[in-house]
């Protein structure tokens, strides 16, 4: 008897398995269009998510052509400007656009990166080459030059924009 109700229950179990496999495959995959468009949507909301940001902090950023707003609010006249290949260092503090501080350099010291080929985010690259040594800049990424949709499986969510402080300390 045992064995028997061990039957139809594995039996029972199998059919559902197959059932949900079956809904699973029935479900319509969107279209490329259909994929544009939501990303679409969701870069306009981060962009004004950003330019709330911007308004209400009351500052005049410019804008690159990949969506970096910036200011340089310290800049230096008698500096070379940081290019790709060049190793540079930079002090920051990075915080979410809600206030929320990230890290600084008090808690983990310079980033030290190869600006085209280090383990930054790639909205750093390109931010440190409007920069000269002793240039301070405030900085905002969008999340796809951040760390997009994964953010960083710590204390950066997914599709965060960043709002950085930074100055390019050193370039060798």
């Amino acid at each position: 008897m045992r064995t028997v109700a061990l039957l139809i229950l594995w039996i029972l179990l199998f059919a559902a398995s197959c059932n949900d496999s079956e809904k699973a495959s029935q479900q319509r995959m969107p279209t490329q269009e259909e994929l544009i468009e939501a990303n679409r949507l969701k870069v306009s909301k981060e962009n004004q998510l950003i330019n709330r940001f911007i308004d209400q902090s009351g500052w005049d950023m410019k804008e690159t052509e990949t969506g970096i707003r910036y200011d340089i609010y310290h800049l230096e006249e008698d500096s070379n400007d940081a290019k790709s290949g060049d190793v540079v260092s930079i002090a920051y503090s990075l915080h979410l656009l809600d206030g929320t501080r990230i890290s600084d350099t008090k808690m983990s010291g310079p980033v030290t990166f190869k600006v085209g080929q280090g383990d930054v985010v790639s909205g750093l690259h390109e931010a440190v080459t409007l920069l000269s040594v002793g240039d301070s800049v405030r900085l905002i990424l969008p999340s796809y030059l951040a760390y997009g949709l994964t953010g960083d499986q710590n204390k950066i969510p997914s599709n965060a924009a960043l709002f950085y402080d930074l100055s390019l300390v050193s370039l060798d």
